[in-house]
């Protein structure tokens, strides 16, 4: 059965690679990089935090990029040890450096998600701009050739879970009125 899924896995990023312009490429590049560390999203939430009334929004994004991260980077990569797709068969197509962690599952993708979620429930004009750049986040990730679609499918579930739980999480956190 993994012998399907990775085969599935390869042939859809060598299709990929058929498919890419100068053009794209460089939109790909920008998007990915943008994401790197998620330094997006705490810029997205830094706004947030400063405006009274949309501080808890601010505090739930980085409530579900700081679940995302323990979870997702801190300790599902380091229990599967998946090797990223241009460390294996892909290389000669990279056109970002070779990320150093493991491929399964995709933090851009899982902190973009789950940010997603935390606008859908709490900031619903911002949520599609969001979405669809969450989504691009998570395809240029495949187009890149940093990771196979089942790492940017599950880290996308992962985002959109640690996003529904942040909400309900950061409303009860202690001494949250005290801090801010």
């Amino acid at each position: 059965m993994l012998e399907k899924i990775q085969a599935w896995d390869e042939k859809i990023l060598l299709n990929l690679t058929h498919k890419r312009t100068s053009l794209l490429n460089k939109i790909m590049i920008l998007i990915t990089t943008v994401g790197n560390h998620g330094y997006i999203w705490f810029v997205f939430a830094a706004p947030f935090l400063v405006m009274n009334r949309w501080r808890i929004t601010g505090f739930t994004i980085l409530v579900a990029l700081c679940f995302t991260w323990l979870g997702g980077e801190v300790t599902i990569k380091h229990i599967v040890g998946r090797v990223r797709p241009c460390n294996k068969s892909f290389e000669e197509y990279l056109l970002i450096e070779n990320p150093p962690h493991y491929s399964f599952p995709s933090g851009h993708s899982s902190s973009s998600f789950a940010v997603s979620v935390v606008m859908f429930f709490m900031c619903q004009q911002l949520f599609i701009p969001v979405f669809i750049f969450a989504a691009l986040m998570a395809f240029s990730r495949m187009y890149l050739l940093v990771h196979y679609p089942t790492d940017v499918i599950a880290g996308a579930l992962f985002g959109v879970i640690c996003g529904c739980v942040a909400v309900p999480v950061s409303a009860y956190i202690p001494f949250f009125d005290f801090v801010f």
